[in-house]
């Protein structure tokens, strides 16, 4: 089984009220092997930006644990995927953010701290 399709498996299983959106994801694309990167940013981090907005506290909790869960295989993809496809979108509002951090686990911390620090060098180097 290939990375992506035990990963987007993975979102389906913990996830069951994403099943239709997921569907409609990958129907058109490459089904259960469509590519990580386009369900987790399409279809998961949707999902998480209307738990976060609602404040479901008891939601996000589930989605830091399955965040965590992921990060801690240690795979580069699967932490290429949770980055840009999913903390990036996060990253990009405060609010949204801070809300979040309330509830990340150490390694989901460890990587959003990361990728601030690369944002500011890169907005660092584009001012120079």
């Amino acid at each position: 089984m290939s990375i992506q399709k035990e990963m987007n498996l993975k979102l389906i299983e913990k996830f069951q009220e994403l099943k239709d959106n997921y569907e409609q994801e990958v129907c058109w694309q490459d089904k259960d092997e469509t590519g990580a990167h386009t369900v987790y940013g399409d279809v998961f981090t949707p999902f998480i930006e209307k738990n976060i907005e609602n404040q479901d506290d008891k939601k996000i909790i589930e989605i830091c644990n399955f965040i965590e869960e992921l990060l801690s295989i240690n795979d580069e993809y699967i932490e290429n995927v949770i980055c840009l496809s999913v903390l990036e979108r996060i990253i990009d509002n405060k609010a949204n953010l801070e809300y979040f951090e309330k509830f990340a686990k150490e390694n989901t911390k460890s990587e959003i701290k990361k990728m601030i620090s690369i944002n500011v060098k890169e907005k660092n180097r584009k001012e120079i």
